[in-house]
């Protein structure tokens, strides 16, 4: 008896050089925070008056939000974004109301985040529910 040969469509999606080069640029911001927190780690001053850990937070999180926006992955790319908006206002602003408000974002941004995490878990379980099916 022979065995079905199961073809799946692996087309693999080919992107441009121009989306390739996009992504690649949005690892900037990326470094840079990383940086800043190395910097602050090792107690080095890089910014005058400035916290080192939330400007290096604040650019981690935009390049997060860069990415997800380029691979249209628009759920996170919400929530890395208002995440750093909330950073943002944290940065900028001292006063209560600023902060309170920063403190909505960030929930926002968290809920975002959690919905598309929980909506990728559903999605891996049935794909290993299906492949214990075989």
């Amino acid at each position: 008896m022979a065995k079905k040969s199961s073809k799946k469509n692996t087309k693999k999606k080919r992107t441009s050089p121009g989306k390739n080069i996009l992504m690649m640029l949005t690892l900037v911001p990326i470094v840079i925070g990383l940086l800043l927190i190395l910097a602050w780690a090792l107690d080095l001053e890089i910014l005058a008056n400035q916290s080192e850990v939330q400007v290096g937070l604040f650019f981690l999180l935009l390049g997060f939000a860069l990415s997800n926006v380029l691979q249209k992955r628009l759920g996170l790319a919400a929530g890395w974004g208002a995440l750093a908006v909330a950073d943002l206002i944290v940065l900028t602003w001292w006063n209560i109301w600023a902060q309170t408000i920063a403190s909505i974002a960030g929930l926002i941004g968290l809920f975002f985040l959690g919905v598309e995490f929980y909506k990728q878990y559903q999605r891996d379980k049935l794909e290993k529910a299906g492949k214990k099916a075989y």
